[in-house]
């Protein structure tokens, strides 16, 4: 009673060996379609195009603000010596309109501070983004993977109902030859009923697992599923983790958040430098000031306004102090997570591996156990239970295989993304133009350079 062949080519199919063009194209397509589709991708990518107009916006504030004015209502001026007795003393309507221009000329850097802030916050939320795609991916392979195991943990069950139900069959005939007491009829039925509980269970877990697949992916059907190979890893731990620090998007938008706090506090302070602006302007009126008749005004003037005094103002420095040591916090303790998520995966591939092969040898040493209990059993040289309990063992050995060759699978890919190189691996540009552009705001660039930059990001 030998290993079933159709089963043994299953699980080698699935998971064993390099990846196959096919394979990769499929799963590279259920990626690609979460990405694509996924509600709260898009919601990430919403938020981008937010931060990029927001930056854009900035660009008005070098610019001239111009408004309209104009007023009319009754007036009472009482000036005699700058009014005629005519004028003096009398209620009259006055009316106005005009327009005035307003420039800032000198803001304590305020503008260009904040142009930088609103960068930093654009690459924070680029790279949150980024990090997103690269979570939903690994989120795609865990569910596609899911399928795939419970899918080929069904077929070895079924293959193991079908093996009891052979078994059933031969004890059946020996009851009835009086050569087996009845008690083992008995037995092998129960274990049949056993496996078919088993195999119901394992069922609800594959619907589970279609279930999970069709919430990330959108598809109403799920297709028949094949497993990925191994992609290519790092040589050592310590690469994996050095590159994992190196590229990690969510490292990268700690640091973002980090340059958002300091320019926060760079524009915090110009509140407290001094404000020159020129104004021009222009208006026509009648009756203006007490004094009848038309009148025409125009003006240009430098203002200046300097608050030299504000209460709070070191609590407010010492607040903004200490968000800027909240981020930086944050950027160390997401160093820690990033490593600690590398150096996991390395030990959960490597611990994953060794117990895959293991279990390979059990699978051949049980299944070669299997078949000489069942020659005994056929001499009446071994006892009913010893072969059920043989056939058991084989099973979970079997399940023990496939398990342990999905989980290192997994950990492979997840050394990917603990990498931010997941999307990359399966050929899909989940950057767009933001990473291109990431903006990396600093006071040696222009402030409407900066602007500029943002341009193209809502424009893809």
């Amino acid at each position: 009673m030998k290993l079933n062949h159709f089963t043994a080519a299953v699980i080698t199919y699935m998971f064993v060996g390099s990846i196959s063009c096919a394979t990769a194209h499929e799963l590279r397509t259920s990626v690609q379609t979460a990405l694509t589709s996924n509600p709260r991708i898009k919601a990430h990518d919403a938020a981008v195009r937010t931060a990029a107009f927001e930056l854009l916006e900035m660009r008005g504030t070098y610019l001239p603000t111009v408004s309209l004015f104009g007023n009319v209502g009754p007036e009472y001026v009482d000036d005699p010596n700058g009014l005629s007795v005519l004028d003096n003393a009398r209620t009259k309507t006055a009316r106005e309109i005009g327009v005035v221009a307003n420039l800032p000329v000198f803001d304590g850097y305020k503008r260009a501070n904040t142009i930088f802030t609103r960068a930093a916050q654009l690459d924070r939320s680029m790279f949150e983004y980024l990090d997103a795609s690269e979570t939903m991916a690994l989120l795609v392979v865990q569910a596609h993977m899911d399928v795939v195991r419970n899918q080929t943990i069904l077929a070895v069950a079924n293959d193991h109902l079908a093996r009891h139900l052979d078994i059933a069959r031969q004890v059946g005939e020996q009851v009835s030859g009086g050569k087996l007491p009845l008690s083992d009829q008995l037995q092998v039925e129960s274990r049949v009923e056993t496996v078919r509980i088993t195999i119901s269970q394992i069922s609800n877990e594959l619907e589970k697992s279609r279930s999970r697949y069709r919430e990330l992916v959108g598809t109403p059907d799920v297709p028949s599923l094949t497993a990925p190979g191994l992609p290519s890893l790092p040589s050592n731990l310590d690469a994996l983790v050095a590159s994992s620090i190196q590229n990690n998007f969510r490292v990268k938008q700690a640091q973002a958040n980090v340059d958002v706090r300091r320019f926060e506090k760079l524009t915090n302070e110009a509140e407290y430098l001094p404000q020159v602006s020129l104004s021009a302007g222009a208006s026509v009126g009648a009756d203006l000031d007490g004094a009848s008749g038309n009148e025409n005004r125009s003006f240009v003037s430098v203002n200046l306004n300097w608050k030299l005094f504000n209460g709070g103002r070191s609590e407010r420095r010492a607040a903004l102090l200490e968000r800027q040591n909240e981020a930086l916090y944050l950027r160390m303790a997401t160093l820690r997570e990033v490593q600690q998520i590398a150096e996991t995966s390395w030990s959960g591939y490597q611990s994953s591996q060794r117990i895959a092969n293991i279990a390979a040898k059990q699978v051949e040493i049980n299944n070669d156990l299997v078949e000489q209990y069942t020659l005994e059993f056929q001499l009446a040289t071994r006892s009913l239970l010893d072969l059920l309990i043989g056939e058991t063992e084989l099973f979970r050995s079997r399940i023990e295989m496939i398990d342990a060759k999905a989980g290192a699978t997994f950990n492979a890919y997840r050394m990917l993304a603990a990498q931010s190189r997941l999307a990359q691996y399966f050929d899909i540009d989940s950057t767009g133009e933001a990473l291109l552009l990431a903006v990396q705001a600093n006071e040696l660039q222009k402030p409407l350079d900066v602007v500029d930059r943002a341009v193209p990001i809502v424009k893809r």
